[in-house]
């Protein structure tokens, strides 16, 4: 059975043992259709360093974690049906708990077992910890507008690069 892929990167207020909670999240298909969300959360509650460096690229328009839930939900349903596609993610042990706190573990609208950006890039032989607008630089991919650290250009570059090194 082949499986489809979704594309998919997040934001979170911090990163912690005790549940990740997104601040944003993106969601791209392989023919590149888009979902872009911003959850709703305590602001109180946010890393300094989150607030200084992805704050400022959000664009204020947040939902709650339940709408947040419903709008994936459909977006997954629109583009492939019941199947549930295989998520990518770069370092996919944050997003994939977030997706968890999100969703909880059995109602998560995506195949069991995500796929890590991070592991391919070391299979390739490529450092897991060069800056990826760099290494899509380097793989002559366009990164025009890109804003390292908001999740829809980051997930854009992720697809990308996918696209460019398989």
């Amino acid at each position: 059975m082949e499986r489809k892929l979704i594309f998919m990167d997040g934001e979170f207020t911090k990163l912690t043992t005790k549940g990740v909670n997104f601040l944003s999240l993106a969601l791209i298909t392989e023919e590149g259709k888009e979902l872009y969300l911003e959850i709703e959360q305590d602001k109180n509650d946010i890393d300094p360093w989150v607030q200084e460096n992805v704050i400022p690229l959000l664009n204020g328009n947040a939902v709650t974690k339940e709408e947040a839930k419903e709008e994936i939900i459909e977006f997954v349903k629109e583009n492939y049906g019941e199947d549930k596609p295989v998520l990518v993610a770069d370092v996919n042990q944050f997003d994939w708990n977030g997706i968890c706190e999100l969703f909880g573990v059995w109602d998560i609208p995506f195949f069991y077992i995500p796929i890590d950006f991070s592991s391919i890039l070391f299979t390739k032989g490529i450092d897991i910890d060069v800056d990826r607008i760099e290494l899509a630089k380097n793989l002559g991919i366009s990164i025009e507008g890109f804003k390292q650290h908001n999740a829809l250009t980051d997930t854009k570059i992720l697809k990308a690069t996918w696209d460019k090194l398989k």
